[in-house]
């Protein structure tokens, strides 16, 4: 039985497989599968990785019947899974020759949750890389340190992180196939929860390296699911902390406004929108406050745009001259 699993969703990604499989079978470490399901690609990712499967002996390939999002396909992976551990990669992503090694140590050394720092590769801005990690090498009382590890964005990220595996099969920790946004989190809040996790071991490295390269992906979701599932990780979160039920409904209601605000300027500035369904969708965040947070939003954009204009202006003034 291998030690880990490491579980990659493929959907369209011909061009980054082969470098995430690599990166994986570069640590040496012998006793890991690496599960990939293809989710009914478009392109020829399921021929890469039929390609992986024949040249890494370690390599597990399988495929949707249908089309079912990464919620599902991930949830078919831990079905298939026979590792003690589970470790899940994007396959847009790769890890460092480190990644899986120092998971091992900790394991090793009788961890049961763990969370490593990642490199951010923003390949819309010319490559710019921001290196996140927690600061310090320990071991945490979850509970003390979870709401700062979630402003930290260390928190919310399923793939700098380790389950046990037999925890997560039986007790059902599933990812919900009902959600697109902040599903990662639900499963890590509902394996905390329901396996009472109380200690995390956090790794001062940037083991992960996250390839940022599409900037409509999050924002073409935003507006099309309720804002109270990211409210429902909140209050999973408060309740790890601890809170008492009237702080929590306090917290709830301010983090409530926070999310209508930030969805509302997402939905605003969706360039494949039409203002009339900008003006739907942000209706149908608060219905309340949706008149308010329309017209601020609707502000903000005119302001913005205005302000970019007048930048080219000045600019082609400035050349000519």
């Amino acid at each position: 039985m291998p030690l880990f699993s490491v579980i990659v969703p493929v959907y369209n990604a011909s061009k980054s497989i082969e470098r995430c499989v690599n990166s994986i079978c570069e640590s040496g470490q012998e006793d890991v599968e690496i599960i990939l399901v293809d989710d009914c690609s478009t392109d020829d990712s399921h021929a890469k990785c039929l390609e992986l499967g024949t040249r890494y002996s370690q390599v597990r390939v399988f495929k949707n019947q249908e089309n079912k999002g990464v919620s599902h396909t991930r949830n078919v992976a831990i079905a298939n899974s026979i590792g003690k551990y589970l470790l899940f990669v994007d396959s847009d992503d790769y890890v460092a020759k480190e990644y899986v090694p120092i998971f091992r140590v900790l394991i090793e050394k009788g961890v049961q949750f763990a969370v490593c720092g990642y490199k951010n590769h923003d390949e819309l801005h010319a490559g710019m890389c921001t290196e996140v990690v927690w600061g310090q090498e320990e071991t945490c009382n979850l509970r003390e340190i979870i709401e700062s590890l979630h402003k930290k964005t260390l928190l919310q990220q399923l793939w700098n992180k380790v389950f046990v595996a037999k925890k997560v099969k039986e007790n059902n920790v599933r990812f919900d196939e009902s959600i697109n946004i902040g599903e990662d989190t639900r499963f890590i809040l509902d394996y905390i929860l329901q396996n009472d996790v109380r200690e995390i071991a956090c790794i001062n490295q940037a083991l992960y390296h996250y390839m940022r390269d599409n900037n409509g992906s999050l924002m073409y979701k935003v507006g099309y699911e309720s804002v109270e599932e990211p409210l429902k990780n909140l209050r999973k979160m408060y309740q790890i902390m601890g809170l008492h039920t009237d702080e929590i409904e306090d917290r709830i209601e301010k983090e409530r406004n926070n999310i209508v605000n930030g969805y509302a300027y997402l939905i605003m500035h969706n360039v494949g929108m039409k203002m009339r369904e900008k003006k739907r969708l942000i209706y149908n965040l608060d219905q309340e406050k949706a008149a308010i947070v329309y017209r601020q939003q609707k502000k903000i954009y005119c302001k913005e745009h205005i302000a970019i204009l007048l930048k080219k202006i000045g600019f082609i003034k400035k050349r000519g001259e």
